[in-house]
């Protein structure tokens, strides 16, 4: 669905931008995407997380303070992003497979970012987890892609051989952090760094290249170098300062452990299926409590949250040194005016708000995320205009002087890089429950973030949410029922309907 704008639209942008000349004066690509990192970093305003890398880019950039995911999940999340289409046209609302290929047959016009860029002319190469992992297509790059071995995502330093390889843990048995005394180098992240730095280095200057880099960490395990760890002591000023569900708020809304039911039972816990709410408390963010370490159920405490938070903020100054080395390779190689540089996350994760950890909700926490642009031409500056991941795709491509093809559904931001864009009204996101029986769906407007959650088989709306940003920028009341909202919660149902192609009905 095509999002509302006002204001003048767009009209100088492609004479800054579009390439007249052969494919070898098109502009490099180098987008990364780092996993589960919500905008707590220093150019974002943190005053504990240390990036002064992803600083420096954002320095030079265009920096999205309101870049929002369509879902906060790995898969659908990066699904949505590389195709340039919503979940709902994707039709892939978790990790499964079948899905994905049915979403493949279905829609074969809907090629990949990177197989529109290779057949535009473009050397297209990844490394790391750019696709959701075993997601990816050869015939969407130019070599084979470097993702790290099948579950690499659990890498451990094998602490009976520190010297030797490290190791692939078993899921179940897999603490939350590790944080080995050891370079770099010896984890994943390190070394894939090394082969899209030899990468930059080899760049022919007779065609233009598009490098897709996927950093795992701060995905669980929380697992860096020591010396990344020794940077940080966290304190109680560090935990969520909205710890409980927001007051008026389903339980659907904030737990994110339902997909987790069958794990926690192979370990011997009953996770209920129809919860209380200080029971769902005591059962929220399970995709962390499923990791030895942390409590399976009940509270976490106070401890462990800051051993957490410890851990997470050391993955995020590892993922920030190596992108300091992708960075100085561009510059080592004169290509950064040339370079199209965008940086961002597949979506946001708690640390404790709404008594949730991890992701899997439609809270602003797991929705937004942080989103940089550098490109030629570009000046310094900061957007406050909401966007989407989405909106990537077609601005990439306009970005590098391409024609975007006909499926995307996501809107071009390019001209918001010259200041002249125009305002985007919402932004939407969703989540799914239970498989796909239920699904919550949001809208992100300047002031509110408005919910529903409905039957899928029905579309009945069995519960609504509501959260007024200018009074309430934590979300931690729900005012939905609240008749003082009544017009803009009808207002906003209206608009989120229309966005996402439903029908009104007389029963919702």
């Amino acid at each position: 669905m095509m999002r509302i704008f006002h204001g003048a639209f767009w009209l100088t942008f492609a004479c800054l931008f579009v390439r007249v000349s052969g494919a070898e004066d098109r502009p490099d690509v180098v987008f990364i995407m780092i996993d589960d990192l919500r905008p707590m970093l220093g150019c974002y305003g943190s005053q504990h997380v240390k990036t002064p890398n992803i600083d420096h880019l954002a320095s030079r950039g265009v920096v999205f303070d309101r870049a929002y995911c369509q879902y906060a999940k790995c898969g659908p999340s990066r699904l949505s992003l590389m195709t340039g289409l919503r979940p709902d046209s994707t039709r892939v609302y978790g990790h499964s497979e079948k899905d994905l290929n049915r979403f493949r047959t279905r829609r074969p016009e809907a090629v990949s970012m990177a197989r529109w860029f290779k057949q535009h002319g473009y050397r297209t190469l990844s490394f790391g987890k750019t696709d959701h992992d075993r997601w990816q297509l050869a015939a969407d790059w130019s070599e084979k892609p470097s993702p790290g071995r099948d579950k690499e995502i659990l890498e451990l330093v094998d602490a009976d051989n520190p010297s030797g390889p490290t190791i692939i843990a078993d899921r179940l048995n897999c603490p939350f952090f590790q944080s080995p005394d050891v370079s770099d180098d010896k984890l994943f992240a390190g070394r894939m760094t090394k082969l899209a730095v030899e990468a930059l280095r080899q760049r022919s200057r007779d065609t233009p290249q598009f490098l897709a880099i996927g950093y795992r960490r701060p995905h669980l395990p929380l697992v860096a170098p020591k010396r990344y760890f020794s940077l940080y002591k966290p304190d109680r000023s560090w935990l969520a300062t909205n710890p409980r569900p927001a007051k008026g708020s389903p339980i659907v809304a904030w737990l994110n452990s339902v997909a987790y039911a069958k794990s926690a039972g192979r370990l011997g816990y009953a996770m209920p299926t129809d919860p209380s709410r200080s029971e769902a408390m005591m059962w929220s963010g399970y995709e962390l409590r499923s990791y030895v370490g942390v409590p399976n159920v009940g509270k976490i405490p106070e401890a462990i949250q800051l051993q957490v938070l410890q851990a997470y903020a050391a993955c995020v100054s590892y993922v920030d040194a190596q992108v300091g080395k992708l960075i100085a390779a561009i510059e080592a190689t004169g290509g950064l005016d040339n370079t199209i540089v965008v940086l961002c996350s597949d979506h946001g994760w708690h640390l404790g708000e709404q008594s949730a950890w991890a992701k899997m909700t439609n809270f602003e926490v797991a929705t937004r995320v942080p989103l940089i642009v550098s490109a030629p031409g570009i000046k310094p500056a900061r957007s406050s205009m909401l966007t989407e991941l989405v909106d990537l795709y077609p601005t990439i491509c306009e970005l590098s002087g391409i024609a975007a093809p006909n499926h995307l559904e996501g809107e071009s931001f390019a001209a918001e890089l010259t200041g002249k864009g125009a305002e985007q009204q919402f932004a939407l996101s969703q989540i799914s429950r239970h498989g796909k029986r239920y699904i919550g769906r949001a809208i992100r407007t300047d002031r509110f973030r408005y919910i529903e959650w409905t039957e899928t088989a029905s579309g009945r709306i069995f519960e609504r949410e509501l959260y007024d940003h200018r009074a309430d920028p934590n979300e931690t009341f729900n005012v939905a029922n609240n008749p003082q909202y009544a017009d803009r919660t009808q207002g906003l149902k209206k608009l989120l309907r229309r966005s996402y192609g439903i029908a009104t009905g007389d029963n919702q």
